[in-house]
């Protein structure tokens, strides 16, 4: 870990991991728009599952190379072959090769994923660390919030060509960002016997009583906002009445909370021993908003508490990320993170593909309560469990062992 924050280069890896992740969300936007007619809805489903898999059925390996090998090595090529796979999207080449591109670039941002989680503690100190990843995700979120408006100007005025490449230019922003800042963590050099192992991160989180409880709780809390993601537009166009444009700007408000809980997390530097009870109390803030928007009769009180909801999903994210960091063993660091990230896309892809035969068996409304409760039974059973052996957390001189 950092003895001191590197503010001024973190400031600047966020900026163009920001435009990175802007850029690979216009790719998603326009790839989508671009080939559904020609894939039909089963089509577009597996252009998805070829962005979200490989970061699942790839992790641990991934999360290896992230521990094994110096951010300067690894990351750089890693880059490259996702930044050639979006301009080959720009090529004009027959709809089949889509899949092939986005699943070699989703295999190769696996690698980058974990590889740039790993990164951020040795660039700062232990209670920095979510105000560092605070200041990432304010990036992430404006992508999101950016990446259509932008995307749709470009698509309307000059066709499907320049999303994609500006896609690719933005991972080559990235990789000289890397190289011109020094910005490295080293690989294990030396280890116990057996530790540099593929699995030795998802043991680590399994083994540690707090991590352990974390992962489970965020996740499930993840295939709750999941649901709300796929149900909102029926509770909004078919439920409210509201126009595909309010729609739209409901979405954009989610983001918009997001970047504010960004801010918050930055700009405020709160002591560690009360980093578990904010990320409890924005478990409990998550859940209220859930039901809150199942019971909504008009459409400002789902974009009114959407914009909370957002708020508190960049507070867990940077809190939620920043203790696991802080927890982790330096050797298994890359591994624990692309094993968490692993969990989030489970949560992820389990509420998309469930949320749609629930809604239509039971309604919008019955599904995100039932999610609500669901959420709100795991809480109650780990809840506990994450203040109890959170309690020297903060406190504590040295990262546990695993």
């Amino acid at each position: 870990m950092a003895k001191q924050t590197q503010w001024l280069k973190i400031q600047l890896l966020s900026v163009a991991s920001g435009i990175s992740f802007l850029g690979s969300a216009m790719t998603t936007w326009a790839v989508v728009l671009r080939d559904k007619d020609v894939a039909g809805a089963s089509g577009v489903s597996l252009l998805f599952l070829c962005m979200l898999l490989p970061s699942v059925l790839l992790s641990p390996w991934a999360g290896l190379m992230a521990d094994k090998y110096s951010t300067r090595t690894l990351m750089p090529p890693l880059l490259i072959v996702m930044s050639l796979c979006s301009f080959s999207l720009a090529m004009g080449w027959p709809a089949w090769w889509s899949y092939i591109a986005l699943l070699i670039s989703a295999s190769a941002n696996t690698g980058v994923n974990a590889a740039f989680s790993a990164l951020l503690p040795s660039l700062a100190a232990k209670e920095d660390v979510p105000r560092a990843s605070g200041l990432n995700s304010i990036a992430t979120a404006l992508g999101s919030l950016l990446a259509p408006a932008i995307g749709g100007t470009l698509v309307g005025t000059t066709g499907f060509h320049w999303p994609f490449i500006i896609d690719g230019v933005s991972f080559i922003i990235l990789t000289i960002a890397i190289l011109l800042l020094r910005v490295n963590r080293s690989g294990v050099s030396t280890h116990e016997e057996g530790s540099l192992q593929a699995l030795a991160g998802l043991k680590f989180v399994f083994q540690d009583k707090l991590i352990r409880s974390i992962v489970i709780l965020i996740a499930v809390l993840i295939v709750s906002l999941g649901v709300i993601q796929v149900g909102e537009v029926f509770l909004l166009v078919d439920e409210l009445n509201a126009t595909p444009v309010i729609y739209g700007i409901a979405g954009a408000i989610f983001a918009l909370g997001a970047v504010t809980g960004g801010i918050f997390t930055t700009v405020t530097k709160v002591p560690m021993r009360f980093h578990l009870k904010i990320i409890t109390a924005a478990m409990i803030t998550v859940l209220v908003v859930v039901v809150v928007i199942a019971s909504a009769q008009n459409w400002w009180i789902v974009m009114s508490f959407g914009y909370l909801g957002g708020i508190c999903v960049a507070v867990l994210n940077a809190y939620g990320t920043g203790i696991i960091q802080n927890r982790t063993k330096e050797e298994v660091r890359g591994r624990v993170m692309a094993a968490f990230g692993a969990v989030i896309t489970v949560g992820t892809v389990t509420s998309t593909a469930l949320a749609g035969i629930v809604i239509q068996t039971f309604g919008v409304r019955a599904t995100f309560i039932g999610a609500a409760v669901i959420g709100a039974v795991i809480l109650v059973i780990l809840g506990p469990a994450v203040l109890k052996n959170g309690k020297s957390y903060g406190r504590e001189d040295q990262i546990p062992a695993a």
